[in-house]
Formats: C-alpha cells, structure tokens, sequence
C-alpha cells in the first residue's frame, strides 16, 4: 500500500475510532499537472510544496532520492486523472493507473457544466476501448447519432480528423491513421469505418444533493450501499493553515450499509498551492471491512490482465477493487470541485488585499 502505516496522531481526535492502532491508511498527493491533467501519488514532490525554497532544498534532495527500485516498485500504486483536448470537443477524462497518460485506464469520469453532477463510467478491459488520444474512438459510440442523453452507460465516439492542430490529444496516433487511410486510398478502397457500438458496463452518478445546507453534500450509490461526500474540519494536525485558510474546502467520505452501519472510508484536505491540489488519505481497512460485511458480489475483485503466477497476489490488493476504484474516482470529482472553489476564495482574498 502507498505508505500505509500505522496513523498515529495524524487525525483529529474526533476520529479517534478510525485512527486505532488496527487501521492503516493510504496516503496520496495530489499535484497539478501539464494541460489540465492530474496526477495522484504516493510520493511528495518537494517542488510544488507551499513555501518551497529551491537554494535551501538543493542539498537535500540529494538525500531524499528513491532508489529506482524502489521507486518502480511502487509506481502502480500511483493514478493519473488524463484530461484528452479534442478540437470542439470536451471528451471525458480518463482515469488511469499508474503516473501518465499511458497507464491503464479504469474508468471514463464527465461533468457537468456547474459541478453539480458527475458520472463515472465502468467497463472491464476498458484498454481494449480506448484509443491512445484517450478517448472513445467514433466507431465505437454507443448511438448512431453519438448522442448519449437518457442512458448513464452511452458515451460518445470522437473521429480523427484529416488534419489536426497543436495541442490535441494523440499526435502520433492522428498521424498513423492518416497514413493507413492514405494508403488505402491510394489503393483505390473506400474508407469506411465500421460501426462497433459498445458501452459502459456501470455508471456511477455522483449528486450535489444539499447544495444550500451546511456541511454540503454529494451522494452516490453502489451495490446497495450509499455513499457521501461530506464538508468537514476534521483535519490532520499539520493542516492546520489550511483548516483556517480554506475552512469550507475540505470533504470526507462515508458509506452506509444495508444495516444501517456507518463507515469512514477517505479524507480529503485542500492545500494552500497554486501547483498541488491536496492531500487524499484512503482507509483500507475500512474498504476491506465494508467488503467483508457486505457480501455484496458486485464489490468482488476485478482482475484486470491478471497473470496466472500474480493473480493470488492481485486479489489480496484491496486496490484492485471496484469500490477502491470508485474512492478514487469519485474523490478527484470532489478534488476538481473543491479546487475551483479554493481558487475563487484565494482569489477574492487576494483582490481584496490588493485594494486595502
């Protein structure tokens, strides 16, 4: 697990339950990255800390650095929210496992304009769907018209043009494309590609359910279990500016089961930096505990290209999960949206220093 280890004094003592000795958590960073894209990892990049100083750090990351094995070890413990540019287009983010956009994607996420709804796609073996741009190919869509209004599962087909112009997504992809439909023309066959509709197997809805009450609230449901994401003030003790700076910028995650049994699933806290979103802290234990009571076969492990000789290990990672894909999915919806709105606070407390 991504620096899982035993989180004494790291939460409040509000959430002294979770916090025993027999939980363990994940901890992830979550920093900015080029063209809209977001990546997810265990590891903290001293770069984009608030109050980084490059003379006096100079020295010390050169004690800091991860041995490479080390570091390739734990590579697949990262994710990557890929962002693909498509010229008038606005195509769903992708996200994958892994730190780039070449890392196996696990699932499709759209928003709505507003951030008031979000829906969070599914498909096992999605690889085999989604093209190196990032997106679904046009001969792929679910509807002949590319329409996916009224069905959660319906996503739309994005074409490759004849031409393209910087900044879109796949360009040496664009460019093998072209080339085989130039050759196919000159060998006097029609260029028709075939249409394949294909869809998502589940779709996760995630609603901004209280949007005029305080602590504010987004829900969504799996398997029978409800889940929300909650504003709270519960923080780790070294988030202390940000608690006072962005006191309404910070969520937590519960589920409840059938029974009515509340679980504390995730944390996330806001950073005060124009290059890193924040921190994510993921209760495995929880998850594991949630999967064991609820005998649900829809949170069963998904095995994604699972060899023969690690399949035993796969199943035994909790990361491997429907549900922990869902967390973290979910979570980057909430982290985009709790990052605009920390954007806008800033912002305005900037405007109004300006002017005193």
């Amino acid at each position: 697990m991504p620096n899982s280890h035993r989180p004494q004094n790291i939460i409040m003592s509000t959430l002294e339950e979770v916090l025993s000795l027999r939980n363990c958590l994940s901890e992830y960073h979550v920093y900015h990255e080029s063209g809209q894209n977001v990546s997810i990892t265990p590891f903290m990049n001293r770069k984009k800390q608030f109050g980084y100083n490059k003379r006096k750090q100079s020295l010390r990351e050169e004690a800091e650095v991860y041995e490479a094995s080390h570091r390739q070890a734990n590579e697949a413990n990262s994710y990557f929210l890929h962002q693909p540019k498509h010229l008038f287009s606005n195509p769903p983010r992708v996200l994958r496992r892994g730190s780039d956009k070449d890392g196996e994607p696990i699932c499709l996420v759209y928003s709505a304009p507003f951030w008031d709804h979000w829906n969070v796609q599914f498909k096992h073996n999605l690889n085999e769907i989604v093209d190196p741009r990032g997106m679904i190919p046009h001969e792929n869509r679910s509807r002949g018209d590319n329409s996916i209004k009224g069905d959660g599962c319906a996503w739309k087909g994005y074409k490759v043009h004849s031409w393209r112009v910087w900044g879109k997504s796949g360009k040496a992809y664009h460019q093998r494309i072209n080339a085989r439909r130039k050759m196919r023309k000159e060998e006097g066959h029609k260029v028709v590609p075939a249409f394949e509709p294909s869809s998502a197997e589940e779709a996760i809805k995630l609603s901004w359910t209280f949007p005029f009450v305080r602590p504010r609230r987004y829900e969504f449901q799996y398997a029978g279990i409800n889940f929300t994401w909650k504003g709270t003030r519960d923080l780790p003790v070294d988030e202390k500016f940000a608690k006072v700076l962005l006191p309404l910028n910070h969520l937590k995650l519960s589920a409840t089961d059938p029974m009515g049994t509340q679980y504390f699933i995730a944390l996330y806290s806001s950073a005060i930096n124009l290059e890193k979103y924040g921190r994510l802290w993921v209760f495995d234990n929880m998850i594991s505990k949630l999967l064991e009571e609820s005998g649900s076969s829809q949170l069963d492990y998904y095995l994604q290209n699972a060899e023969e000789g690690t399949a035993s290990q796969q199943e035994s990672d909790i990361r491997r999960t429907r549900i922990y894909e869902l967390v973290m999915a979910t979570s980057m919806c909430m982290v985009l949206g709790e990052w605009k709105k920390a954007s806008d606070t800033l912002s305005n407390a900037t405007s109004a220093s300006d002017r005193w």
